[in-house]
């Protein structure tokens, strides 16, 4: 992921990602196109001649002067028509970008995510985990599903997360056992071990007291590990979670028996195909990068088997009892229309645990890693003062 980027104007170039950003949203371009870009922004001081963008870009292919034109023609119109003129034609010669640009901090998750994990020992598993930015208080990010934290990290949503709360306090990630680079199983386990895996990387880096944030299906950890290790957690974030899976006569807003159904067989005949990770991006931001970063998610993050063995956990999941034993300050978000988790859930959560606070957003976005970003970091920011106003930690 290592790479720089440039800003000028409303538009970002990040080569980390391959990716160019109008206003903070994604531009897509094809591989092509957004290599001719790059090339002449890395350039700018010059013209840059057409025979040294085909001799440095495709050295070993064919490519035509008329596909050059192309490709600059098509990363001109990924412009604003008032911004187009940046990309200036010089007859005869070549081709010279003419903006102002600035150069972007580097993204400390991209650091911790070129870097390879750590380890520590739960029982006989090992568990991966890895930490970014420093302070007086520890922010877990607790996944859901089999989403790895390699992959996590590639996501713009996450590493903006992580920037903004790396600068106030240290951010954990870990692999939950099975799953991402910690030791695959023979079968996943029930949550008690999660907690006491959860438990040994906390121990690992001397965790002085942390924020617990519950994604999706790392929810129920969150909120098990915050009820029977009570002195460890400062807060909690829900985040799309659920307390029960499966659907109830007293749980109506559970999955209903034809959803668990259908997930079994796409993972049974279609897993790494990415369908499980792509249906937390909401439509309008489902580009072909996040179609091919799902699919890749999904192969990193778990074995068909084990993720039929995570199912088969999931389905008997019910913390619905342990709910009035939260006694840590709790925010539960939830998207409207969350197609994944459906609001009912994120409703019932807040009801029961004592003082929490419920904070909906319209559309679906499941992870608040798209449109419910920055809904997401000032609820973990608050909950972080919160956190540090409490006797035993201050935020400096």
């Amino acid at each position: 992921m290592g790479g720089m980027s440039w800003r000028f104007g409303a538009y970002e170039l990040d080569l980390a990602r391959r990716e160019l950003r109008v206003a903070g949203e994604p531009r897509p371009l094809q591989p092509q196109v957004f290599a001719v870009l790059a090339y002449l922004v890395r350039n700018r001081h010059r013209v840059v001649p057409k025979e040294e963008i085909l001799r440095e870009l495709w050295p070993d292919a064919v490519v035509t002067d008329a596909s050059l034109q192309r490709a600059v023609s098509l990363a001109r119109r990924a412009l604003r028509p008032a911004d187009r003129g940046l990309l200036r034609t010089h007859a005869r010669q070549g081709y010279r970008f003419v903006g102002e640009l600035a150069e972007v901090e580097p993204d400390p998750a991209d650091a911790v995510a070129d870097a390879p994990p750590r380890y520590v020992r739960s029982g006989d598993v090992h568990v991966a985990y890895r930490t970014v930015g420093r302070g007086p208080l520890d922010v877990v990010l607790v996944l859901g599903w089999s989403l790895g934290m390699r992959a996590a990290l590639e996501l713009r949503g996450v590493s903006e997360i992580v920037r903004a709360l790396s600068a106030r306090a240290r951010v954990l990630l870990f692999d939950k056992r099975g799953t991402g680079a910690s030791d695959r199983v023979k079968a996943l386990p029930q949550l008690p071990q999660r907690v006491e895996d959860l438990d040994a990387v906390l121990d690992a880096v001397r965790s002085p007291g942390a924020v617990l944030v519950g994604f999706s299906e790392g929810g129920p950890l969150a909120l098990t590990f915050a009820v029977t290790r009570p002195l460890r957690v400062r807060g909690l974030a829900l985040v799309g979670a659920f307390a029960r899976m499966t659907a109830a006569p007293d749980h109506p807003a559970g999955w209903s028996e034809v959803e668990v159904a259908t997930l079994r067989g796409y993972i049974a005949h279609g897993w790494g195909t990415g369908a499980t990770m792509r249906a937390f991006v909401p439509a309008r931001h489902l580009t072909p990068p996040l179609r091919a970063w799902a699919a890749r998610a999904e192969q990193e993050g778990a074995s068909p088997g084990a993720a039929l063995e995570l199912l088969g956990m999931n389905l008997g999941i019910d913390v619905r009892p342990l709910l009035q034993r939260v006694q840590t300050p709790s925010v539960v978000l939830h998207a409207t229309s969350d197609r994944v988790v459906r609001v009912g859930n994120g409703r019932a959560l807040a009801a029961a645990i004592p003082g929490a606070r419920l904070v909906e957003v319209p559309g679906e976005d499941h992870a608040f890693l798209f449109g419910g970003r920055p809904t997401l970091e000032r609820e973990l920011v608050a909950l972080l003062e919160r956190a540090a106003a409490r006797p035993g930690a201050a935020l400096t």
